[in-house]
């Protein structure tokens, strides 16, 4: 962490590389890249999280197409804070 704060959300983003062309092209949907029709997913926490400067925070992300509706996603979320010694462990 960069700062002494409370985290509400993560903003998750996706790039694809198709490098086996003649020209590789990467598709991404970084808030940094040029804008496309793509957009950046908010994950909200459940309850807002306290962090301090020069914590560390580490997970995974698990997503599935939902089985009633095609169109939508399911994400699980799983994250480690790291603080010194300490360890916190949170499920969304």
């Amino acid at each position: 962490m960069k700062h002494n704060d409370k985290v509400h959300a993560f903003v998750v983003w996706f790039d694809t590389i198709f490098g086996n062309l003649e020209r590789p092209v990467t598709l991404t949907t970084s808030p940094y890249a040029k804008y496309t029709h793509w957009k950046q997913c908010v994950l909200y926490l459940d309850k807002p999280m306290q962090v301090r400067k020069g914590e560390e925070l580490y997970g995974s992300l698990a997503v599935r197409q939902d089985k009633a509706n095609f169109r939508a996603l399911n994400i699980k979320m799983s994250f480690h804070m790291q603080t010194g010694k300490y360890q916190r462990h949170f499920d969304q």
